[in-house]
């Protein structure tokens, strides 16, 4: 009886388990690192509305559970402080793949902004990947612009 009972268990787990990965889609990594090919604002725009949704291009879809704000936000002036972010969406139903970031408050006038992507040598180690896995090398700043007349650079 005890037998049959563990047989029972087993096979009730084995579907459980088969039911939850039902319409998951198995994707094996590609090798090819995805890179960000631009962004609104572009890098070094200036006179930038306060009131600006930043927008992170991609060359390739990208899995969306790695696409937030702790992997993609901006950064005020040459700090590492992070500027809040209301939300990050990811939209890869229109070309071309794109993250949409929204600052939680309208940035200050006159500041420069930096835009970062966080790469695989992120510290938590979760940095964006592709929809087959494959992260992004590096984290970088991938654009810097202003709301006022000049972006200033970090040394």
């Amino acid at each position: 009886m005890k037998a049959r009972w563990l047989l029972m268990a087993t096979l009730g787990a084995l579907v459980v388990g088969m039911m939850a990965l039902a319409g998951t889609a198995w994707a094996v990594p590609d090798g090819t690192q995805p890179e960000v090919e631009g962004t609104v604002p572009a890098d070094g725009a200036t006179n930038v509305s306060p009131d600006v949704r930043i927008k992170v291009f991609f060359s390739e879809a990208m899995k969306d559970r790695t696409i937030n704000a702790n992997n993609i936000y901006i950064t005020e002036g040459c700090t590492t402080d992070r500027v809040e972010t209301k939300r990050v969406d990811y939209v890869d139903e229109k070309d071309p793949v794109r993250a949409v970031l929204k600052p939680l408050v309208p940035l200050a006038e006159n500041t420069t902004y930096h835009v970062w992507v966080e790469g695989a040598d992120a510290l938590d180690g979760k940095g964006v990947k592709d929809a087959t896995g494959t992260p992004k090398e590096l984290t970088e700043i991938v654009a810097s612009f202003s709301t006022g007349d000049s972006v200033e650079p970090c040394a």
